[in-house]
């Protein structure tokens, strides 16, 4: 079969997966409470009924192999590469949005050095653990599938071939225990009247439950740029998107063709910088008009949808058995220390709306922006209060500090001993900590205040 006739077919394979995972959200209503996404239900239904488990057992599976799972590599390019383009320079950088930065910047430092952390103190027992294991919560938590994929690609090249399926397990864990306990403390904080815009939880709409837009509340999902009889709207965005990945594999080529050690640069940071770079130039053109910011965030979306169903479908299962007590350890601790750090930091730190603010983080800091948006709708439903411009902001103005990470961290932890890393990440919280000390810190609050059953409502502005 030639290569082309593979990717269709790998491409109905995963769209199959996707049509499965969005009917079973539909109309099973555990599932609907649990609000997990279709894709990541898709890709544990190709993993159940993949070669790993179905196929094991009978012999007979769905055809999930190992072009399948070279899709997330290609996608992270498409998703990561997408990021800046048709984006504009951030206007808002008042109190708000300052203060979210660092509590996101201390969740993130926080999280690298858990996982740092305890990796080291794991690799005494579990000699084989490399200290890229220590990055990969980071990568997961905060990161989300899009970042855990990237980084788990470069890691493989780098020598770790099982770092991508430790990286999603990693992305996994943190995008459930989002919703799941960010739905349990939701319940406790209103109760206790720590939500300033609902007496009791607010129930989620069925709609928004199911997954289907009614056919009345249906909305554009973008703009178009150009008339049909001259290029299709759609394809010019596909065009520009082409662009970028084309580029970036140019670009991949020529730097190793300046010298050897300039291929150990991942794809995807080439298609990163491409893009910055063309969003750069468009506008200094004044062609910025030629991008639909919105159609590029939908073609980024469905590159991510495909990305985690084809990730969660080819999670390594040996892998896991592998590596079963460090992840478990890990997972543990990083639930737990996201948990508090999302809560401890806000309340801290912000001046008003704490806890929508602190909702809003948690959803954000355990993978997705979306998880964050959805636990924020719940306390906060027509979004009254400065929770989404908090958590828009974190999401913006924090990135170039993950970047580094994303980029650098894979290789440094296959150069440099674990405690260094550790180190540098240490000065990076401190200095975070220093900002939010001298500039936010709300000293007066205690923290016993929030778990404290007699507190019924410690200041919610």
């Amino acid at each position: 079969m030639n290569p082309l006739k593979i990717a269709f077919a790998d491409f109905f394979t995963l769209s199959l997966l996707l049509m499965a995972g969005l009917a079973l959200r539909k109309h099973c209503r555990p599932l609907q409470n649990l609000y997990l996404p279709a894709s990541l239900l898709a890709g544990f239904i190709g993993l159940l009924l993949g070669p790993q488990i179905l196929g094991h057992f009978t012999g007979v599976s769905l055809p999930i192999g190992k072009t399948i799972a070279q899709w997330p590599g290609q996608l992270t390019s498409v998703v990561l590469g997408l990021g800046f383009v048709g984006t504009k320079p951030s206007k808002n950088f008042g109190r708000v949005a300052a203060s979210a930065v660092t509590v996101s910047g201390l969740v993130h430092q926080t999280q690298v050095l858990v996982g740092l952390g305890l990796t080291i103190l794991l690799i005494p027992f579990f000699p084989n653990l490399p200290v890229s294991f220590g990055l990969t919560p980071v990568y997961g938590f905060h990161g989300g599938h899009g970042t855990a994929n990237a980084v788990g690609v470069a890691l493989a090249q780098y020598g770790w071939a099982e770092g991508i399926s430790v990286a999603n397990t990693m992305a996994t864990a943190g995008l459930v225990s989002g919703i799941v306990i960010g739905m349990i403390v939701i319940n406790i904080g209103v109760r206790r009247g720590y939500a300033q815009k609902v007496l009791k939880p607010q129930e989620i709409p069925q709609d928004i439950r199911e997954g289907i837009v009614p056919l009345e509340k249906r909305t554009a999902i973008g703009k178009g740029v150009t008339y049909n009889d001259a290029l299709d709207p759609l394809a010019l965005q596909l065009a520009i998107t082409g662009l970028i990945f084309g580029g970036a594999t140019l670009m991949s080529k020529g730097l190793t063709m300046l010298h050897p050690l300039l291929k150990e640069i991942p794809h995807f940071a080439c298609a990163m910088v491409l893009g910055a770079f063309l969003n750069y130039v468009m506008r200094k053109l004044d062609w910025q008009d030629y991008i639909d910011r919105a159609t590029i965030n939908r073609i980024s979306g469905v590159a991510l949808d495909y990305l985690v169903c084809a990730a969660i479908a080819t999670l390594s299962l040996k892998v896991f058995s592998l590596y079963m007590v460090p992840l478990l350890v890990t997972i543990t601790t990083m639930i737990l220390v996201n948990l508090a750090a999302n809560f401890y930091f806000p309340w801290k730190i912000f001046d008003v709306d704490w806890f929508e603010r602190s909702v809003a983080s948690y959803g954000l800091e355990s993978g997705v922006l979306a998880t964050g948006l959805m636990l924020l709708r719940v306390v906060d439903p027509k979004f009254e209060t400065t929770g989404q411009e908090s958590v828009a902001s974190a999401v913006s103005l924090l990135y170039p500090l993950a970047i580094p990470y994303v980029v650098l961290g894979p290789l440094l932890s296959t150069k440099l001993p674990a405690w260094q890393i550790w180190v540098g990440s240490f000065i990076i919280w401190l200095g975070f900590y220093i900002t939010a000390r001298r500039n936010f810190w709300h000293g007066d609050r205690k923290f016993a205040d929030i778990l404290s059953t007699k507190s019924k409502k410690p200041c919610a502005r």
